[in-house]
């Protein structure tokens, strides 16, 4: 005789399926053909019995394995099962049993707090957007209803509320315990766009702060679907289950329970402002409440967006949210990708090279407040407010995915910012005036990475020079600039003197802009200050100098040939300037080296026998400026050593001048010229002193 089983039904089939189900459970031997034979005439009384008797529900994902209980006029409050035939038994209602995610729960929170998230304040936003989008799904007319958010500081819990499309069972399992493990950030994402709403990974997001999360959910696509009740654990097993307390409406409700050790992120405060940062542009209304404090309802969404206020209204959003009072702002609109924005130019020169970051929203939502995707690089002197529009948002949606619709609208912001200062330099030239003043700099890098604005730039940017400030467009046809400031500071005064131009050069893209308008104009021509180009143009001493300039200079030779130091003696203009120092340099190429290899050379003879060319002396050189007195003394009574040491100290001196960091020999060398130089003039001194006496 065959014990008394219990049988759970699966979703209708024919009978031979279900009879090698009932095989199974009943453990009877398949090739025995009599006991199979009355396992398949027990399926088939069972199936007719089930059908007759029960409902079964297609879901989404094909028959449910569970079983539904008929309309009540059918199967009223205590009907017993259908009989069934000898040795099988209906199993009663059971409790919900629990199970494991299909998921390495804990390596997705790894993921989601080391990868994915850049804090667990995002569990919030993910709260608002899952409610937000529950509510858009469900596609009703008239005014949207609320989110409500309620803190219960006592049992260290928030609750999520909100009148949306709801979830089903079989909703809660697949968007809920199903996602797919991955180790990879990749991957994720890619889960991520696929699920509807993003919901799943978005509600494992609390499990940075908690290690309970409950759903209890009504779905609004069936008016007579239950509310189903789902627990999920830190540890990672979850139960679905009907809800004790069925929900009056549709919706869900999602109560997190923090851990004791992150409960500050449950907290009303820290949720109240988390809330208002995420949803302040939402057009649902997303509201804040503390459990037990009737007056604590706080709306923190619908506000307007700062492109949508007025010119005053925008100003003061600015400076309560990005902090400074706006210079100016333009608008930004890209409308096949839905993109609006408003640029706001800062009062103050940007700190560093990088951009700050803008504030991004997406339909609402905000995204980031320090992005730097959407706006070029170039733009340092302002931030900007700018609602995403149809640009797609990474699995954290944390930033946007970068794509080709992002570099389009990048492109189109640039080109409307470039535009904006120009409308403002033709229509508010004070304004504009003060933003040159401050930004400078910021219209260098925006020459270099847009040509058709270097004559715009070549008419505004003010140039620090050797004859002051100036424009590139009153500067003469031959300039030269620097790229280094200590250089310019040098030289600037020298070039000056000597009837030239030198620009300074040292400014962030400075030297490239230049270099770009060199290319892309002919009224000027800019060149690359070279040191050995300008001691060319160096007047010689003439006359009674000539001579004089002969003995100083066979004097510092002797000197300063053991430290490999070549002397040149010019007269030049501005007197204060006693030396200079001119690197060292590799010897040129000459006609005579190419010869060897010139196959004209055969043909033409003699004729390209050139002269070799003076050989180019590679050492660095000490240029001494005979205008200047000290230099001139040194023809004077001196004793040779007083005089040896004078020379060494204007070499070094030479090299301080040019920004070169004196070695130890070098810094004792100096001093001893120094105390050399200071005993003499003592010493002269005394006897003046005693010649008087």
């Amino acid at each position: 005789m065959i014990a008394p089983t219990t049988l759970i039904l699966w979703p209708p089939v024919t009978a031979a399926p279900l009879s090698s189900a009932i095989s199974s459970i009943l453990r009877i031997p398949p090739d025995r053909e009599s006991e199979t034979a009355r396992t398949e005439a027990v399926a088939a009384e069972c199936l007719v019995e089930t059908k007759r008797r029960f409902h079964y529900r297609r879901g989404p994902r094909g028959w449910q394995n569970r079983r539904i209980p008929p309309p009540r006029s059918t199967l009223s409050h205590g009907d017993s099962p259908p009989p069934c035939p000898r040795g099988v038994t209906y199993s009663s209602p059971m409790p919900p049993t629990t199970e494991n995610f299909q998921v390495d729960l804990r390596g997705i929170v790894e993921i989601l707090s080391h990868n994915l998230y850049s804090s667990p304040r995002v569990y919030v936003r993910e709260l608002i957007q899952n409610a937000r989008d529950a509510v858009v799904a469900r596609g009703e007319h008239g005014d949207l209803p609320p989110v409500e958010l309620v803190v219960d500081p006592v049992a260290g819990a928030l609750t999520v509320r909100d009148h949306g499309i709801g979830l089903t069972e079989a909703d809660a399992r697949s968007l809920l315990s199903t996602i797919g493990a991955s180790s990879k950030r990749e991957e994720l994402a890619a889960v991520r766009r696929e699920f509807l709403g993003q919901f799943g990974i978005g509600l494992l997001s609390c499990f940075l702060v908690a290690d309970q999360i409950e759903v209890t959910s009504r779905s609004a696509r069936d008016p007579e679907a239950q509310t189903m009740r789902w627990v999920g654990r830190g540890d990672g097993t979850f139960t679905v289950s009907p809800a004790p307390e069925p929900l009056a409406e549709p919706g869900t409700l999602v109560r997190v329970h923090a851990r004791s050790d992150e409960a500050e992120w449950v907290g009303a405060d820290r949720v109240r402002r988390l809330a208002g940062e995420y949803a302040n542009l939402l057009t649902v209304p997303i509201t804040v409440a503390v459990a037990g404090d009737p007056e604590s309802p706080v709306q923190v969404s619908g506000n307007t967006a700062p492109w949508d206020l007025s010119e005053d209204e925008a100003a003061d959003w600015c400076e309560e949210v990005f902090g400074f009072d706006p210079l100016a702002s333009f608008p930004l609109d890209v409308p096949m990708l839905g993109i609006r924005g408003t640029a706001f130019v800062t009062g103050t020169a940007a700190t560093g090279r990088g951009r700050a970051g803008d504030r991004v929203f997406s339909h609402g939502m905000s995204v980031a407040s320090d992005n730097t995707q959407l706006v070029p690089e170039w733009v340092s002197f302002a931030r900007v407010a700018i609602e995403a529009g149809s640009l797609g948002l990474t699995a954290s949606r944390e930033s946007l995915h970068e794509s080709s619709s992002l570099a389009t609208a990048q492109e189109e912001i640039g080109h409307q910012v470039r535009a904006g200062i120009e409308r403002l330099a033709a229509g508010d030239p004070e304004v504009f005036q003060r933003f040159v003043d401050v930004h400078g700099p910021s219209l260098l890098a925006l020459a270099v990475a847009h040509p058709e604005m270097l004559e715009f730039v070549a008419r505004h940017f003010i140039w620090e020079t050797s004859a002051g400030d100036m424009r590139l467009v009153t500067m003469p046809a031959r300039i030269t600039f620097t790229t280094d400031q200590r250089e310019f500071s040098t030289y600037a005064p020298l070039v000056h003197a000597q009837g030239g131009l030198l620009v300074n050069g040292a400014y962030a893209d400075g030297a490239e802009m230049l270099r770009a308008f060199n290319r892309a104009q002919t009224r000027l021509t800019a060149r690359e200050f070279e040191l050995p180009a300008l001691l060319k143009d160096l007047p010689a001493p003439r006359g009674e100098d000539a001579a004089l300039a002969e003995t100083i200079g066979g004097t510092a030779r002797t000197v300063l040939d053991a430290f490999g130091v070549a002397i040149e003696v010019r007269a030049f203009r501005p007197v204060t300037q006693l030396v200079l120092h001119v690197p060292g340099r590799t010897a040129g190429f000459t006609f005579e080296e190419e010869a060897e290899d010139d196959p004209w050379a055969e043909l033409l003879g003699g004729a390209t026998s050139l002269e070799p060319a003076d050989p180019v002396d590679p050492r660095p050189t000490l240029v001494l400026n005979l205008r200047a007195r000290a230099v001139r003394a040194l023809s004077g009574g001196l004793a040779p050593t007083a005089r040896a040491d004078a020379i060494r100290a204007l070499h070094l001196l030479s090299l301080l001048q040019a920004g070169i960091r004196l070695s130890a020999e070098e810094q004792a060398a100096l001093a001893g010229a120094l105390e050399t130089l200071l005993v003499a003039a003592a010493t002269t001194e005394h006897r003046t002193e005693e010649d008087r006496g």
